[in-house]
């Protein structure tokens, strides 16, 4: 190599042009660049050209889910939740709809009722529709049907954590970091004998194993209990209290971490007609911020989770407006103190 020349940029090292270097080139907005492709009877023809002119000289050819999206055979796109009775997943398509439809685009929801057999059913039912795209907040695990869908042609947006590596966009808040606010907020109030409460799912796992970190981390002897459960609904909730209600006084726990609010609101509901002073006796945080939590007979310490927000952020990666990687640090938790959880000297314990 000659004195003072720089060493070639492989292929590999060179970034493929990205929708935001377009549209800077073009001197538009990035929602226009993908309205240029996606829909293009939406963009002036100046505009249409200035884009398509930016994108050959960039040679720009899309992400893999707007190039699919612009041969799809729907305007539809498909979100498939594991429990619409829970709140979350009512933000989370109320997010999604109100972007797909500032897009032209349409939602079809689905319910799978935290039922595997229902989830695989309706992943068939959008094939069979030929929806565009699907967002998925599935059970657990990303379901094998999912990945085959993928795999012919149908692009996906996780909505959750995935788990190891993984080819197709997923999208979450930090609910590691989440568990850890919870669990190190109850500890700084004097809270040592902590539970945590939570069902079978990825991002709960992730949530426990923030508490863990909080609980070994704090310079004093504390304890965290887990205890896990099929489902994070407000019944279960209840009944999880009755059996703790059974304990001696030895064993019942001062602080408590729940998997969501809607399991928090039943744990409240039971612990106090059980004769818990809540927060006197025990103080408790959820997690989700639901819009309940705040009018609960006693309103209810969350961990904010931006739903809609997410549901937005995944239509936009679907139509190639956006990508995984503009999702990083944009959807942190943030502990919401209420009237669950005070210090143990402002209790009068």
């Amino acid at each position: 190599m000659p004195a003072g020349s720089a060493p070639k940029q492989s292929k590999a090292e060179v970034s493929a042009p990205t929708v935001a270097d377009v549209a800077a080139r073009a001197g538009v907005s990035r929602a226009t660049v993908s309205y240029t492709f996606t829909q293009p009877a939406r963009v002036s023809p100046d505009l249409r050209r200035r884009v398509i002119e930016a994108a050959d000289e960039l040679g720009y050819v899309g992400n893999e889910a707007a190039r699919r999206l612009r041969v799809g055979h729907s305007l539809a796109l498909g979100l498939l939740v594991s429990n619409i009775g829970n709140p979350v997943y009512a933000e989370l398509a109320a997010g999604a709809e109100a972007e797909a439809a500032a897009h032209g685009r349409f939602i079809l929801v689905a319910n799978s009722d935290e039922s595997p057999e229902r989830e695989r059913a309706y992943l068939g039912f959008f094939e069979s529709q030929q929806v565009s795209g699907i967002l998925a907040a599935p059970v657990g695990d990303v379901p094998e049907e999912l990945l085959g869908l993928g795999r012919r042609g149908t692009p996906f947006v996780l909505v959750g954590t995935a788990t190891g590596p993984h080819t197709y966009p997923a999208i979450s808040g930090d609910n590691e970091r989440g568990g850890h606010l919870a669990a190190t907020h109850l500890l700084a109030q004097g809270r040592r004998r902590l539970i945590f409460i939570g069902g079978q799912h990825p991002h709960v796992d992730l949530r426990l194993a923030g508490a863990k970190r909080a609980v070994d981390e704090f310079a004093e002897p504390a304890s965290l209990e887990i205890i896990r459960i099929q489902v994070q609904t407000a019944k279960v909730g209840e009944a999880v209290a009755r059996t703790l209600l059974r304990r001696p006084a030895g064993g019942f726990p001062d602080g408590i971490v729940a998997g969501n609010d809607l399991l928090a609101l039943g744990l409240l509901h039971g612990l106090m007609m059980g004769g818990v002073r809540v927060p006197g006796d025990l103080s408790l945080v959820g997690y989700d911020d639901i819009e309940f939590a705040d009018f609960a007979i006693v309103p209810l310490t969350t961990i904010r989770h931006p739903s809609a927000a997410l549901g937005a952020h995944a239509v936009r990666i679907l139509l190639g407006i956006e990508s995984e990687r503009d999702s990083l640090g944009r959807f942190e938790p943030e502990l919401v103190v209420r009237e669950t959880s005070f210090p143990v000297d402002e209790t009068g314990c």
